[in-house]
């Protein structure tokens, strides 16, 4: 099974659970064709990396991105419980959430510190604050409606385990809300300069930088 950005090799093996197979395929599509051209106007950049690799699998563990050379990979449960929800409250989570990952990775995977953007936070505060400025896109778009939107925008922050991630997430969410263009300038200006966003202790220092750009 494929769609134009993901590919799932191994779907041949959940043959017999035809009414997940079915749910899953219309899950696929949604995000396929309404989520996928979103996060690229929000990103700012055609994907242009091969398609993403999906393995599924009966576990019930969280989905789980990953990079192995140059292919991009998500684990996810067949039945996952989002992929059972109405359209488009399904759009929590799962592969919306992984593919996010597979975006960032562009940026993040030749810094040595692959948790710089998060400042030194514990939790995944940058790829929130993306989902978040994808969630304020679809708004835009009529696909969600404001009510949808402030439920994910605020399950987004209280998924972050503590003050200091929040407080993060709520200081790059007021960049990126204000102008949902600054999420794709924001690329651009870390794409520009492979000394910003390299040292920890720089963080902040950086980030004010990243904001005096995009105010400019």
């Amino acid at each position: 099974m494929q769609t134009k950005h993901y590919i799932v090799g191994n779907i041949a093996e959940f043959s017999e659970q035809t009414v997940e197979v079915k749910k899953f395929e219309e899950y696929l599509n949604c995000i396929d064709e309404v989520v996928f051209p979103t996060i690229e106007e929000v990103f700012g950049q055609v994907w242009n990396d091969g398609q993403i690799n999906i393995k599924l699998n009966n576990s019930k563990c969280n989905p789980v991105y990953c990079r192995s050379g140059s292919s991009h990979i998500v684990k996810m449960w067949i039945n996952n419980g989002n992929i059972q929800k109405e359209y488009p409250k399904n759009l929590w989570g799962c592969l919306f959430h992984e593919t996010h990952h597979a975006f960032w990775n562009l940026i993040i995977n030749n810094k040595p510190d692959k948790e710089i953007f998060n400042g030194g936070c514990k939790g995944e505060v940058l790829n929130h604050a993306f989902m978040a400025t994808t969630y304020l896109k679809l708004r835009e778009k009529g696909t969600i409606d404001a009510q949808l939107y402030e439920y994910f925008l605020d399950r987004l922050e209280k998924e972050l385990p503590n003050d200091a991630a929040k407080d993060l997430f709520k200081e790059y969410n007021s960049m990126f809300s204000a102008n949902i263009e600054n999420f794709s300038k924001f690329v651009s200006y870390v794409k520009s300069d492979d000394s910003v966003f390299t040292v920890a202790s720089h963080f902040q220092q950086d980030l004010d930088k990243a904001k005096e750009f995009l105010a400019g």
